[in-house]
C-alpha cells in the first residue's frame, strides 16, 4: 500500500500532465460508450422491425421454401397450414400464431396494371402483434374525408392495404376500387375486385412501390388456397428463449422447417456486422491514442524523477517495485479516467435523449428516426476494462526503463 500512496501522490503532484492524460482517457471512454449505446438502439430497432414486421420470433415453413422461386402461387406452402396453426396455439410456450400467405400478380385500376408482392394476414390477430396498423399513413383521405384504416374483420369484406408508392403508381387513394389478378394453386388465372382501405409506409421505397396486404379470406378467394398457408409466424411468450424453442418445435414438427427471425432478417445481420467492424476500428484507434498518451505521461514522469528513483533504490526499493509503482500510477489513471468518463457519458446521454434529435433517413429508407442512446452497462464495463488494460500496457515501458536505472548514475542525474 506504500507504493500505491506514492503513486497517487506523484499523480497529484503533476496535476497538468495528469489532467491531460485523464482528458484523453475520458474522451476515449465517452466515444466508445456513446457508440455502444447508439449501436444498441440500432440493433433494438432493427430486431423489433424484423419481428413486428411479419417474421415473428419463429417462422414455420415448408422445407426448401427459401430455395428457388415458386412457379405458381402456393407451390411451396404448408397444405394444412390452418390446422397446424391451431395445434401450435396449444403449445404452452406460444403466445400466438399468425398464418400468412404470400403471392404475386397484377393490380389494375382499369387503364393501367402494376406488378405487386402480396401478403395475406389475419386482419384481427395481425394488429395485436405486428406493427401493421402503426405503419398506416396518417392523413391519407378520400374526398369524403374517410382516412386510412386497417383491414376489416368482416369475412365478406374485400379490402387491400397499399404501399404508398404502389398507390401513387395507380393514382389510387382510400376508397378506390381496384382489381387483383393472380394465379390459383392449379395455375388458372383469377381476379377479385377490392377496395383500398388504407395506405401503408413500410420504410423502404422498394417495398412501398410493390407491397400490398389483404385478408386471408380475400386471398383464399383469389388463390383458391383452402387451408394452405405460406408461413406461420410464431410469437413466443418468452422471446429470450427463441433459439431453444426453435430446436424444440423443429423436433415436434417433422416435415416442416422452423427458422428463428435472426436467420431470416439478412439486413439485421449485415448491419450488425458492419457496426461491429466500425466499433472495432474505433476501439483500435482509441487504444493507440490512449496508449501513446499514457506512455508519454509516465515516461516524462520517469525522466523528471530519476534522482527520486535513485534515492528510492538507495533506500532498498527493488527494481520490480519501481515497475509496480508505475503500474499503480497507470491503475489510478485508468480508474479515475473511467469514472469521469462514465459520469460524462451518463450526462451527455441524458442531454442528447432530452433533445429528441431527429436522425436523417438511412439509405433506402423513406423516413428518419429519433436518436435515443441506450443505457448499456456491459458496454461501459467492457470499455473500462479495455482502457485499463491499455493503460497498464502503456506503463510497462516506462516502468522497465525506471527499473534499469543504476543507483549511482540516478543520484548524479541533473
Amino acid at each position: 500500500m506504500i507504493l500505491a500512496r506514492l503513486a497517487l501522490r506523484n499523480l497529484l503532484r503533476q496535476q497538468r500532465r495528469t489532467a491531460l492524460t485523464l482528458m484523453v482517457v475520458v474522451a476515449g471512454f465517452l466515444a466508445l460508450s456513446l457508440a455502444g449505446g447508439f449501436m444498441a438502439q440500432t440493433f433494438q430497432g432493427l430486431s423489433d422491425a424484423a419481428i413486428r414486421g411479419g417474421l415473428g420470433h419463429l417462422q414455420v415453413m415448408p422445407p426448401g421454401a427459401l430455395e428457388g422461386d415458386e412457379a405458381q402461387s402456393l407451390e411451396k406452402a404448408l397444405p394444412e397450414g390452418e390446422a397446424l396453426a391451431q395445434r401450435l396455439r396449444q403449445d404452452p410456450a406460444v403466445a400466438e400464431v399468425l398464418p400468412r400467405t404470400q403471392f404475386m400478380g397484377l393490380l389494375s385500376n382499369g387503364p393501367r396494371s402494376v406488378a405487386f408482392l402480396g401478403t395475406a394476414v389475419d386482419p384481427v390477430l395481425e394488429p395485436k402483434y405486428m406493427a401493421c396498423a402503426e405503419a398506416l399513413q396518417n392523413g391519407a383521405l378520400t374526398k369524403g374525408g374517410v382516412g386510412s384504416h386497417w383491414l376489416s374483420g368482416d369475412p365478406a369484406a374485400r379490402e387491400v392495404i397499399l404501399g404508398t408508392g404502389l398507390a401513387r403508381a395507380l393514382d389510387a387513394s382510400v376508397g378506390s376500387s381496384l382489381t387483383l389478378m393472380s394465379t390459383t394453386r392449379e395455375g388458372a388465372l383469377n381476379a377479385v375486385d377490392v377496395e383500398v382501405a388504407g395506405l401503408q409506409d413500410l420504410g423502404l421505397r422498394e417495398l412501398n412501390d410493390r407491397f400490398l396486404t389483404v385478408s386471408l379470406g380475400t386471398a383464399d378467394q383469389l388463390l383458391d388456397s383452402a387451408q394452405a398457408r405460406s408461413r406461420l409466424s410464431v410469437m413466443l411468450k418468452r422471446p429470450q428463449d427463441t433459439a431453444m424453442e426453435q430446436a424444440r418445435l423443429q423436433g415436434l414438427l417433422p416435415g416442416t422447417s422452423v427458422k428463428p427471425w435472426f436467420e431470416l432478417a439478412s439486413f439485421y445481420r449485415q448491419v450488425k456486422l458492419l457496426y461491429f467492424a466500425i466499433f472495432g476500428f474505433m476501439g483500435l484507434v482509441l487504444f493507440l491514442v490512449v496508449l501513446l498518451a499514457t506512455a508519454n505521461t509516465l515516461l516524462m514522469s520517469v525522466m523528471e524523477r530519476v534522482r527520486e528513483f535513485g534515492v528510492l533504490r538507495a533506500m532498498g526499493l527493488q527494481p520490480r517495485q519501481l515497475l509496480v509503482l508505475l503500474q499503480w500510477e497507470g491503475a489510478f489513471l485508468g480508474f479515475l479516467g473511467s469514472a469521469l468518463g462514465l459520469l460524462a457519458t451518463l450526462l451527455l446521454r441524458a442531454g442528447l435523449n432530452a433533445l429528441h434529435v431527429q436522425m436523417p433517413a438511412p439509405p433506402g429508407s423513406s423516413h428518419g428516426y429519433e436518436l435515443f442512446i441506450h443505457f448499456v452497462p456491459w458496454v461501459y464495463l467492457l470499455v473500462a476494462l479495455g482502457l485499463q488494460l491499455t493503460i497498464q500496457v502503456s506503463a510497462l515501458f516506462p516502468g522497465l526503463k525506471a527499473a534499469r536505472l543504476r543507483i549511482v548514475e540516478a543520484l548524479r542525474h541533473v
